[in-house]
């Protein structure tokens, strides 16, 4: 069931209230039993794939800890557990490889047959777990005898997110960082968390299993505040997002019949639609974590007011960033085999080159992977390959940028050049949605060379935009709302806090705030014919 499902609402509140109504104890079984309600409401195919991957993590990380513990050759143990660890994360990685590359396989023969094979070993399974009353009262749109994915692709809602996050905690109990879970339930609990799972944020087990798995008493401000930021995230989403969306795939979706201003107006539109698809569905999920008393990672940071590359993705999908460096940059920085690859270029061609060697090599190999994981297709790999360029460049040539400032006195602090910065990290990531969003690189070249060469900027002005997508009143419409949005991260990037501004305003008042706000939502959200309630554009990543 997904955020924006018109019965989530309600049974949202049923569900807080069967929470505080529990025992403490008892209560992260509340948050175990809906969490799995909701996986299975979009399709028990998705069950069987988290069980078995929770269930490798636990038992891989179980083993682990009681090697320590019973070896005192600390050595020994870490070598036993190595290649648990690493049998481990290969057999979780299979499950994410094939969602990846499942369409790519029908291209051969052998890779047909293997899709075919796995599609009907799931049905079997499945037909099994359908005879349990449990399972069956839990499951929607799935009849026994009929699964409908035979010969079919299909992504496990949120496999990336917890498989990283078990993966992330599979190394953290190898390192000694944190203890195992031996609790299955517990862990399966922290891996498909019903907030998170749709779309992150990438939680570390030992800053999140605790949280989950106490309890927490009902705090009335809290209780508010949670709701405030749902609604906050429901009308990037409904408002912003799903309005965006219809230019945009109408622009793209035809890229060819229209010119280089249209083309750009709609990848700007494509880079905010993104973002407030993707960070209202964090303010939904941290919203309601919040009300259960659970903090949730932040996962954005208004990265559109970056300055550079680098700040724009230690803005954008937080975690994303944290557990790529805590979990493959740091281990290539401290590699013996880079090191010793980086000393002998220290002292052949210069420190400067040996420096730049281990600031290059390990962001490349971050960065196509990053591109992997966000697709498999010659866009990602370029995008990642774009991305990667961008950073590489300012770390390593960073003397020089220096210097070209300090020659041209610029004074970096002031307004006009912030301003500047801003917005040349924006276009940035415009151009990367450029590389994404079409369907091949050729499209992606052909839109470039229309923005360049056929850019008709009376396109603009000639009411032409009103016809791609979105009427006047729906298109000003969106502008209106960006431009709030806008407004409102300005304040919050100055500290202000918006909900505790509110606050200070008196009860009249303050309700009739928040009932108009809830009615804005609900009037100018986009909904009807063609709305797809379960499109959240990182949903099956």
């Amino acid at each position: 069931m997904n955020f924006t499902d018109y019965l989530f609402i309600p049974l949202f509140l049923l569900l807080t209230a069967v929470y505080f109504m529990f025992p403490m104890s008892k209560r992260w079984l509340v948050l175990l039993l809906a969490s799995v309600f909701g996986l299975c409401t979009w399709g028990l195919e998705l069950l069987p794939v988290a069980l078995i991957i929770v269930f490798i993590a636990w038992i891989a990380a179980v083993i682990m800890d009681k090697n320590y513990e019973k070896d005192q050759n600390t050595a020994v143990a870490k070598k036993k557990n190595k290649r648990i660890l690493t049998a481990a994360i290969i057999a979780v990685m299979v499950f994410l490889v094939y969602t990846k590359t499942q369409r790519l396989l029908v291209g051969w023969a052998w890779g047909s047959q293997l899709v075919c094979f796995i599609s009907e070993l799931y049905q079997n399974i499945i037909k099994c777990l359908l005879k349990l009353p449990v399972i069956s009262m839990l499951v929607r749109d799935v009849q026994a005898g009929d699964t409908g994915i035979v010969h079919s692709f299909f992504t496990p809602l949120g496999i990336s997110y917890y498989i990283m996050s078990l993966t992330g905690y599979m190394l953290d109990v190898y390192w000694r960082k944190e203890r195992a879970e031996t609790n299955y339930f517990r862990l399966l609990l922290f891996a498909v968390y019903f907030p998170k799972v749709f779309q992150g944020p990438i939680s570390k087990h030992r800053d999140t299993a605790g949280q989950l798995n106490e309890g927490h008493s009902f705090d009335y401000h809290r209780y508010c505040f949670g709701w405030q930021r749902m609604l906050w995230g429901y009308f990037k989403k409904l408002v912003i997002a799903d309005r965006l969306v219809i230019f945009v795939n109408q622009v793209f979706g035809s890229y060819e019949s229209y010119h280089g201003s249209q083309l750009l107006v709609a990848a700007v539109f494509g880079a905010f639609q993104i973002y407030c698809d993707f960070s209202g569905c964090m303010d939904i999920a941290l919203g309601a974590s919040h009300i259960f008393g659970i903090e949730l990672e932040e996962n954005f940071n208004r990265p559109f007011f970056s300055r550079s590359a680098a700040e724009f993705w230690r803005k954008w999908h937080i975690t994303l960033g944290i557990w790529v460096k805590d979990y493959i940059y740091m281990p290539l920085v401290i590699s013996p085999r880079l090191i010793k690859i980086s000393g002998k270029l220290r002292k052949n061609v210069g420190k400067r080159a040996g420096n730049a060697f281990m600031n290059a090599v390990p962001l490349a190999v971050v960065w196509l992977l990053t591109g992997l994981w966000h697709g498999t297709g010659w866009n990602y790999i370029v995008w990642g390959i774009y991305w990667g360029t961008l950073i590489i460049l300012s770390t390593v040539f960073e003397p020089e940028i220096k210097k070209i400032v300090k020659l041209f006195r610029i004074n970096t602090e002031a307004g006009g050049y912030i301003l500047f910065q801003r917005l040349r990290t924006f276009l940035l990531f415009v151009a990367a949605r450029i590389i994404t969003l079409p369907s091949s690189l050729g499209a992606t070249a052909y839109i470039f060379k229309s923005i360049f060469t056929d850019f008709a900027p009376w396109k603009l002005v000639d009411g032409s935009i009103y016809s791609l997508g979105l009427d006047a009143p729906d298109f000003n419409l969106a502008i209106i709302a960006l431009v709030l949005l806008m407004l409102v991260s300005k304040k919050q990037e100055s500290g202000v806090v918006i909900r505790e501004r509110i606050e200070t305003l008196p009860l009249v008042w303050r309700w009739i705030f928040w009932i108009a706000a809830c009615f804005a939502v609900l009037i100018f959200g986009v909904y009807g014919a063609g709305y797809s309630a379960g499109a959240f554009v990182y949903m099956n990543y």
